[in-house]
């Protein structure tokens, strides 16, 4: 008995070593905010999230990687377990760029991302589809102009889209195109400037006959975003009150036509 345990514990060794080497890495982003919906206050979790990324090099320029990433809700104390809600990908990369397979950010986030300061109100008046599921994306770049183009596959070709971009010292534009099977298409332009300590985004996108746009300035800690999608506008902004290496405080207030005004406070540790 105890010679057959020896022997599956060394087969079991020998199968498990290749992955106790592999390149590993453990990251996350931990968020905990307390909100104001125009009515009630309550303590919640803030979008937070733990990611795993892998790779390898497979010789003569080209790599492969996996990345796995789940949100957490920590003020209920469990893994998340909404579908497509978080990155997860495998794919190659090189030279000639990348091609990652998996649940991803569409294209058109190139686009809305320009005007987008990433907290919790999220894109005035963006109408990409953000995060899709069983998809096909590639990035590549010459000089600097750089394309990305993806394709969504749940049943048939469900989505085709396609964005090019130019970045230059503090200026980046970008432009694109959607082909939703079914549905009206999407198409957006934005573009996004450094002047010194001060930033400048704004997008245009629509969708049939729906458009939605949003300018943002960013400057000594404040972001600044207004927009509307049609005729219902919104305004937003926010202040990182406190900031120390990879911990934050942030405060936000948004008021708009179709809700009253809201806000929250965010305390953020990215590890």
């Amino acid at each position: 008995m105890q010679k057959k345990l020896i022997a599956s514990l060394a087969v079991a060794c020998a199968v498990a070593a290749p992955v106790a080497v592999a390149d590993v890495a453990i990251s996350g982003s931990t968020r905990m905010m307390a909100q104001y919906d125009g009515s009630t206050i309550s303590l919640t979790d803030g979008w937070s999230r733990i990611r795993f990324n892998a790779g390898a090099d497979l010789g003569n320029g080209q790599s492969v990687f996996a990345k796995h990433e789940f949100g957490v809700n920590i003020g209920m104390g469990h893994i998340k377990a909404t579908a497509g809600q978080r990155v997860t990908v495998l794919g190659l990369k090189g030279d000639w760029g990348s091609i990652a397979l998996g649940s991803q950010w569409d294209t058109g986030t190139k686009v809305i991302w320009k005007s987008c300061p990433h907290w919790n109100f999220g894109c005035i008046g963006g109408m990409n589809n953000g995060r899709m599921q069983q998809s096909a994306r590639f990035d590549g770049s010459v000089g600097a102009f750089g394309v990305a183009a993806d394709v969504v596959a749940a049943s048939d070709v469900d989505q085709a889209g396609v964005v090019l971009t130019y970045d230059v010292g503090g200026l980046s534009l970008a432009g694109g195109y959607e082909s939703r099977d079914g549905a009206d298409n999407w198409s957006g332009v934005g573009g996004s400037m450094s002047l010194g300590d001060v930033g400048l985004g704004a997008y245009f996108n629509e969708v049939g006959a729906d458009d939605g746009w949003s300018a943002t300035v960013s400057m000594m800690g404040f972001d600044i975003q207004t927009g509307a999608l049609n005729s219902a506008s919104t305004h937003n902004i926010g202040y990182t009150a406190w900031a120390s290496g990879p911990a934050k405080f942030r405060i936000e207030v948004s008021d708009g036509d179709s809700a009253d005004t809201s806000g929250v406070g965010i305390l953020r540790y990215d590890w």
